[in-house]
Formats: structure tokens, C-alpha cells, sequence
């Protein structure tokens, strides 16, 4: 797996995720911004904080190619 830095909005993390398991990059991104903003986030148990963290970290960690 590796960050998209050709189809990055921020760091290409979604980007490449969505990549890596053949679906949309718009569609992923959906889904983040619902679960971020705890629309879903409440039924799984994610805080916006702790996936700000997540999303930092995947950032630090994925290898970014382009």
C-alpha cells in the first residue's frame, strides 16, 4: 500500500487505500467525512480525535509514490 500523491486532497492516504482495495477514491472520502463528522462514528465507537490521530499516523507511515 502506498499514499496516491497524484490524486491527494491532503496526503494521499485515502487515496491509496482506495487503490489498494479497488474502490473509488470519492467513495472512500464519503465515508471518512461521515465517520468523522460521528454520523457513524458513534455505532463504531470512533471519536473525530482518534481518527485525526489515525490519519496522521497512516500519513507518517504509508510510503507515498506517484
Amino acid at each position: 500500500m502506498t499514499r496516491n500523491l497524484n490524486d491527494q486532497m491532503l496526503g494521499g492516504v485515502l487515496s491509496g487505500i482506495a487503490n489498494s482495495l479497488g474502490i473509488s477514491t470519492g467513495l472512500l472520502r464519503v465515508i471518512f467525512i461521515v465517520l468523522y463528522l460521528g454520523i457513524g462514528g458513534i455505532t463504531l465507537g470512533i471519536s473525530a480525535g482518534a481518527m485525526t490521530i489515525i490519519y496522521i499516523l497512516l500519513w507518517m507511515f504509508i510510503p507515498g509514490s506517484r
